[in-house]
């Protein structure tokens, strides 16, 4: 085992950011311990977090599979979903290409080999860049997962969501 010097640390905030997080944090979980209307909720999912997230073998290839969430429990479940940044799990971290034209584009790594980088974006197919193609590449501090997600979900789609999320991978199926 040795000690490396990383300049990927993640950045400090400051006592006004910890305060509005706390905030958002108090205002989503308030909304989530509301009931919610489950079959609302599967829309509200569908909507917002399907288009990078399976369930049950349906949705997005960008994210992890949720087919379990719910038996993590409210809590987990917010500080993924309001924090995607802040605990990432291997293999989900944005990654950059800026190609040798000067466009640089974001999204999962879904593949390497020594000719060509592809990226996985919602909504479209697999994009491939060739190495000769590309000026820079790297791993980024932040998830694939975008940070604000639930800022354009209404209040009562919140509860909504959540009553749909809680039944993942628990007994009382949707």
């Amino acid at each position: 085992t040795r000690i490396e010097r990383t300049a990927d640390l993640p950045p400090l905030q400051t006592e006004q950011q910890t305060a509005e997080l706390v905030a958002r944090f108090a205002r989503y979980r308030a909304l989530a311990a509301k009931p919610g209307d489950l079959a609302r909720g599967r829309t509200v999912f569908n909507n917002t977090c399907g288009t990078c997230h399976a369930v049950k073998g349906q949705g997005g290839k960008i994210g992890p599979a949720l087919d379990g969430a719910g038996v993590h429990g409210d809590e987990s479940l917010l500080r993924n979903i309001v924090t995607p940044n802040a605990a990432m799990e291997a293999g989900y971290r944005r990654f950059r290409i800026e190609t040798t034209d000067g466009e640089v584009h974001e999204g999962l790594l879904a593949a390497s080999d020594a000719a060509s980088f592809t990226l996985r974006q919602p909504n479209s197919e697999d994009r491939r860049f060739p190495r000769d193609a590309v000026r820079r590449s790297g791993f980024l501090r932040a998830s694939v997962m975008p940070e604000g997600l639930l800022d354009a979900v209404q209040p009562a789609e919140v509860a909504d969501l959540f009553a749909y999320l809680r039944t993942l991978g628990t007994s009382a199926r949707p």
